[in-house]
């Protein structure tokens, strides 16, 4: 079964456990719209960097399975905060466009 449809709307279990609630094409153009208002760099690096700044997380618990994952994972903790304007773009785009095509019971 193709990964990318199998239970794409739900039929199997609830869709937000296979796609977080966003239909997979929808899921990749986000994806790309979210990477063009961020820094150069590591997108996954870039996650845990926005997760460390909130300031209700204290602790990211990424998962990991080689050295060089763990090496790219705390490098996370290193870099610049993001600024005011990047928040505000990050949280426009969630909440116009991708709050609306969130399925499931999310």
């Amino acid at each position: 079964t193709d990964h990318r449809n199998y239970n794409a709307n739900g039929d199997a279990f609830n869709v937000g456990e296979t796609f977080s609630g966003i239909e997979f094409n929808k899921g990749v153009k986000f994806s790309e719209e979210i990477k063009a208002l961020l820094p150069q760099g590591d997108l996954a690096q870039q996650a845990m960097r926005w997760i460390l700044q909130h300031p209700a997380i204290t602790t990211v618990i990424p998962g990991a399975s080689k050295v060089s994952q763990v090496q790219s994972n705390v490098a996370a903790a290193t870099l610049p905060a993001f600024d005011e304007s990047v928040i505000q773009a990050l949280s426009g785009l969630y909440n116009d466009e991708i709050k609306p095509e969130i399925r499931g019971v999310y």
